[in-house]
C-alpha cells in the first residue's frame, strides 16, 4: 500500500496557509500586555490560533490522500469431468469409476500449492464442484468451454484441464470455440478410439399420437458394428406381448438394418413398447440393445365438415390443409346432400352459405341450435341478407353486389394464436381475395386477425376475424380464393406448411373445447428424462374472477404406484408448479385446490422419454481433444500421466502471478479526525482565554 498527498489546488500554495495562520495569530496576540496574559500563554494561544488558521486554510486547497491498494492473484486453473454415462460404457471402465477422481483430486491439491484450483463437472448442463457420478443423459463439451469463457473473463486463468471421452451429443463443436482463447487446455484423454462388436438400436421413428383402432406406424434402425456374418433377434413387444419379431442377419463389419413395424392401437391410453436386440457373444455394450417407446392412443379424431354451396378450389385448398393435421378428419358435402347428424363434427366450414340458391336454413339453425362453432367464407355466391342473419359479429350493409381485391394486412396485436415468420411471410405475398365492397360494422367480441389492404391502401375492414361469444366460436373469412394463398406457399418454398399452419391454427381455435372449469391445470404431454417437469394452474372463484390465495397441491404417481407430493407457488395471478425431473415411464397426476367452499380437483397423464444417446456412440473421440488442445496450446494426455500436468503447468512461462493496483482518493474535508482536531484547537484557545478573564 503507498500513501500519497494531493490537491485540487497546487500545494505550492502550502506556505500561504502557514501565513494566513500566522498573521491569525499575531493579529490577535501581538499587541497584547503582560498584564492580559503572561508570555508564555501569548505563546501557547498564539500556536493554537495559527495551527488552527493554517489547517482551515489548507482544507480550502481541497486536498485528498491518494491510497494505493496493490493485490496479487494467483493464476487460475479449472478442472473438468466429464460426468456422462458415455464415460463407463467403454474397456477402462473401472478406472474411470474407481480411479479417475481420485487422481483428479490428487492433482487439484498439487496445483493449489501455485495456483487458485476451480472444479467443474459438466454433462447435460456445466456445475461448479466435484460431484461426480456418471450420471448425465447428454455431453455437450462446447456449454462447458462457454461458461469457463463467461466466468473467467479478464481474469488471470492461466490453464484448463479437461478429462473426457471426446464423444458430445449436444451443442456445437467444442474446436470451433477454441479458437480466440488465451490460454491453453490440456485434455485427459478418457475411452478407447477402437470399435468393438456391438448391436444397438440407433433410431425409432414413431408417431407419438394414434387414434384407436388404427395401424400405426413404428419405423426401427438398427445398425452392427463389427458383426459380419452374425445373426440377431429383433422383438417388440407391448404389455408383455409380443408384437412383432425378425431375425436380422449381418453380413458386413458397419451395417445398418431397416425395419418397417406395424402396430395396432386397440385401446385408448398410453402404449409402451419395447424393443431389443438379441446380445452378441463378445459384445462390449449391451445397455444400446433395448430402447422403449410410449404411444398415446386416443379415442379419435375430431371431425370437421366442410359444407359448400358449389364447387370450388378453395374447398380442396382448406380440406388438405386440415388433413396433413393428425388431430382432425375432414368430410366435405354440398347443402343438398348433407344428411349426418351435426353433433357428430367439431367444427363446420361454411362456404359460401348461406347463399344466393341455397340459405341452408335448416342446417344453420341447427348449428346454432347445438352451439357448433363454424368459420364462415363470404363470396360472390353469398346471401349477404341471410349472412347478417346469422349473428357473427359482423354485419355489411350498403352491398351492390360488388367486390374488391383485398391483400391481408396481420394484425401484429392479434392475441388468440402466434403467427410464425414463415406465416408472416406468405401473408405478406400473398394474392388478393374477393370480398364484397360494403361498410362493415363489427361487434365487440371481435378479434381481427388480417384487415384488408385494397390497392396501396390498409383498411380497418376486416378479412379474416373470429368472434367469441358465450355461446360458441366464430370466424369468418370475408373474400374467396384462398387456394391462390396455397398456390403461393409452394412456389415460394417448395411446400405449403405456412397455408397448413394457417388453416391448422383457425381449426384449432375455432374447434376448441371451452374450459368450463374452475380450476385449470397445465402440462405438456411429453417430456425428455432430463427436463424439469413444470406445471401452470389457474384458479378462479364463483365470480370468473382469477385468484391465487389458496393452497394448490399436486400428487405425481409413477407406474410402481409411489407418489409424490408437491405444493404450488402463487405466481402473478396463477399458480406454478417445478416438480424437477423423474425417470424414464407413463406419470398420473391429480391436482387438488382448497377453495375455502369445496375442493376442486384435476386430473391427468404426462410421459417422460428416455434420452439414449449415450448409448449410441461409445468411441472415444481422441482426435478431437487432441485438436483442442493443440490449438489451444495445451497437449492431451493420457489417464496415466494425470500425475505430469503438475509440472507441465508449471514450467510454462506464461503463468505468472498477476498484481492489480487499485487508486482510492479520501478527501481530507471529509475526514472526521481532523475536523476533531481543528473544534479542538480552537475550542482550548477559547477556554483558556474566557478562564484568564479575557473575551
Amino acid at each position: 500500500m503507498g500513501l500519497q498527498l494531493v490537491a485540487g489546488y497546487s500545494l505550492w500554495l502550502l506556505p500561504l496557509c502557514l501565513v494566513l495562520g500566522a498573521g491569525l495569530a499575531a493579529v490577535l496576540y501581538y499587541r497584547n500586555t503582560s498584564d492580559d496574559f503572561s508570555r508564555s500563554l501569548v505563546w501557547l494561544l498564539s500556536v493554537f490560533r495559527f495551527l488552527a488558521g493554517s489547517l482551515i486554510a489548507f482544507l480550502l486547497l481541497s486536498p485528498m490522500v491518494k491510497t494505493i491498494l496493490r493485490t496479487t492473484e494467483k493464476p487460475a486453473i479449472v478442472i473438468g469431468v466429464d460426468n456422462s454415462r458415455s464415460m463407463l460404457q467403454n474397456p477402462d471402465s473401472m478406472f474411470v469409476k474407481n480411479e479417475l477422481k481420485d487422481r483428479v483430486e490428487k492433482l487439484s491439491t498439487v496445483l493449489s500449492r501455485d495456483f487458485e484450483v476451480i472444479s467443474y463437472t459438466f454433462g447435460d448442463d456445466v456445475h461448479p464442484g466435484d460431484t461426480i457420478d456418471y450420471t448425465g443423459n447428454l455431453t455437450d463439451i462446447s456449454e462447458f468451454i462457454k461458461e469457463v469463457k463467461n466466468r473467467f473473463y479478464n481474469r488471470n486463468l492461466g490453464a484448463v484441464i479437461m478429462a473426457t471421452d471426446g464423444i458430445y451429443n449436444s451443442g456445437s463443436d467444442p474446436s470451433y470455440l477454441v479458437r480466440d482463447i488465451s490460454y491453453p487446455i490440456y485434455t485427459i484423454n478418457i475411452g478407447d478410439t477402437n470399435q468393438h462388436r456391438d448391436l444397438l438400436v440407433k433410431r425409432i421413428n414413431y408417431n407419438r399420437l394414434a387414434y384407436k383402432g388404427n395401424r400405426f406406424p413404428i419405423e426401427i434402425i438398427v445398425q452392427g458394428y463389427e458383426s459380419a456374418g452374425e445373426s440377431s433377434l429383433l422383438k417388440v413387444t407391448q404389455g408383455g406381448a409380443e408384437v412383432y419379431s425378425k431375425e436380422l442377419h449381418f453380413v458386413s463389419d458397419k451395417q445398418v438394418i431397416t425395419v418397417p413395424v406395424m402396430a395396432n392401437a386397440g385401446e385408448a391410453g398410453k402404449l409402451r413398447f419395447n424393443i431389443s436386440l438379441g446380445v452378441l457373444k463378445d459384445e462390449v455394450n449391451v445397455t444400446n440393445n433395448t430402447r422403449e417407446i410410449i404411444v398415446e392412443v386416443r379415442e379419435s379424431r375430431q371431425k370437421i365438415a366442410i359444407v359448400a354451396s358449389a364447387p370450388h378450389p378453395d374447398l380442396a385448398a382448406i380440406e388438405r390443409a386440415i388433413g396433413n393435421s393428425n388431430n382432425f378428419e375432414t368430410e366435405l358435402f354440398f347443402a343438398d346432400n348433407f344428411t349426418k347428424n351435426a353433433a357428430d363434427y367439431s367444427l363446420f366450414i361454411l362456404h359460401q352459405l348461406p347463399s344466393q340458391t341455397n340459405q341452408a336454413s335448416r342446417l344453420i339453425n341447427e348449428l346454432s341450435l347445438l352451439k357448433i362453432p363454424v368459420l364462415y367464407i363470404l363470396g360472390n355466391q353469398s346471401d349477404i341478407v341471410g349472412f347478417n342473419n346469422q349473428r357473427t359479429g359482423l354485419s355489411l350493409t350498403a352491398f351492390n353486389g360488388i367486390f374488391n381485391e383485398s391483400t391481408p394486412l396481420l394484425n401484429s396485436s392479434f392475441p388468440l394464436f402466434i403467427t410464425s415468420e414463415n406465416l408472416k411471410l406468405l401473408l405478406r405475398d400473398a394474392p388478393p381475395l374477393f370480398s364484397p365492397m360494403a361498410k362493415y360494422g363489427l361487434g365487440n367480441a371481435a378479434y381481427v386477425y388480417a384487415y384488408q389492404g385494397i390497392g396501396a391502401s390498409a383498411t380497418a375492414m376486416p378479412l379474416i376475424f373470429f368472434n367469441q361469444n358465450p355461446d360458441r366460436r366464430i370466424g369468418v373469412i370475408t373474400g374467396e380464393g384462398i387456394w391462390r394463398w396455397r398456390l403461393t406457399d409452394y412456389s415460394k418454398n417448395n411446400n405449403q406448411n405456412a397455408f397448413d399452419e394457417l388453416i391448422g391454427k383457425m381449426v384449432q381455435y375455432l374447434a376448441m373445447k371451452e374450459e368450463k372449469s374452475r380450476f385449470r391445470v397445465s402440462v405438456r404431454d411429453y417430456y425428455a428424462e432430463n427436463e424439469n417437469i413444470e406445471f401452470g394452474a389457474s384458479l378462479f372463484n364463483e365470480s370468473y374472477e382469477l385468484i391465487n390465495d389458496k393452497t394448490v397441491t399436486m400428487i405425481i404417481i409413477g407406474e410402481d404406484k409411489k407418489q409424490y407430493e408437491f405444493e404450488f407457488s402463487p405466481l402473478e395471478d396463477t399458480y406454478f408448479l417445478n416438480a424437477g425431473n423423474f425417470p424414464p415411464g407413463i406419470y398420473s397426476y391429480e391436482a387438488r385446490a382448497e377453495t375455502g367452499t369445496g375442493v376442486l380437483k384435476q386430473q391427468g397423464t404426462f410421459i417422460i422419454t428416455a434420452l439414449n444417446l449415450e448409448d449410441i456412440n461409445t468411441v472415444a473421440n481422441h482426435r478431437l481433444l487432441n485438436t483442442i488442445a493443440s490449438v489451444s496450446g495445451g497437449a492431451g494426455i493420457s489417464p496415466e500421466k494425470i500425475e505430469d500436468l503438475a509440472e507441465m503447468i508449471r514450467s510454462r512461462d506464461d503463468m505468472k502471478p498477476v498484481t492489480y493496483a487499485r487508486k482510492r482518493f479520501t478527501d481530507l474535508i471529509s475526514f472526521f479526525p481532523l475536523l476533531m482536531l481543528i473544534l479542538t484547537l480552537l475550542g482550548v484557545e477559547w477556554f483558556l482565554r474566557k478562564y484568564h478573564g479575557s473575551y
